[in-house]
């Protein structure tokens, strides 16, 4: 996969059940990453959409893999494990759930992997907040960890929490997610990045 920009790295999508959290998975595997889909509840639905995911990576040429958690620290922390084992060390962690865990969850990480707390439209105002809040203090802990916004919509709904960064041209949420996964973006920690629809 000559020219991808992720080409060798594998990743994690937590609450790959929900749109936005597909999307990104999708756009990891097309710019070259091996991809473990992670869902945050344990019903069938979600089930089903973890492997309809992992297909479709599969048909791009990645290797994918489904996972289920509760969505809780236990449960999200064998995920990682469990991806760990099969794609090796995780480079890239897109964290798509309601509300943030405590960052020793992800101890099973490479040491400098890039974090994106995506952050939906479907988020209320208040969830919005607390996942910008703990984006900021992964940054603060040193982590490589940017806030990615579904719309300027949701992002004016929960406020400015973070620093507002800029790409030179308005990316949609797939381009922006690989840009964050990418080491165009390794000197930026602890902002948004509010994609285009």
């Amino acid at each position: 996969m000559a020219g991808a920009p992720l080409a060798g790295r594998s990743a994690l999508v937590l609450g790959v059940e929900r749109r936005d959290g597909r999307r990104a998975a999708v756009a990891l595997a097309e710019a070259g990453a091996d991809v473990a889909v992670v869902t945050r509840c344990e019903g069938t639905a979600a089930e089903f959409a973890a492997n309809s995911a992992a297909n479709e990576l599969w048909a791009i040429g990645r290797r994918g893999i489904a996972l289920t958690s509760d969505g809780g620290e236990a449960t999200v922390r064998e995920a990682v494990a469990g991806a760990t084992a099969k794609l090796g060390p995780l480079h890239i962690l897109v964290y798509h759930a309601p509300e943030p865990l405590p960052r020793e969850t992800f101890a099973g990480l490479r040491s400098d992997p890039a974090v994106i707390v995506l952050v939906g439209d479907d988020d209320p105002p208040d969830a919005a907040r607390a996942l910008l809040a703990w984006t900021r203090d992964l940054a603060g802990a040193g982590l490589r960890a940017n806030a990615l916004i579904a719309s300027r919509q949701a992002a004016d709904a929960a406020g400015q929490v973070l620093k507002e960064h800029r790409t030179p041209e308005p990316l949609d949420l797939a381009g922006a997610v690989v840009y964050l996964a990418s080491d165009a973006s390794a000197a930026v920690e602890g902002a948004a990045l509010i994609a285009r629809r």
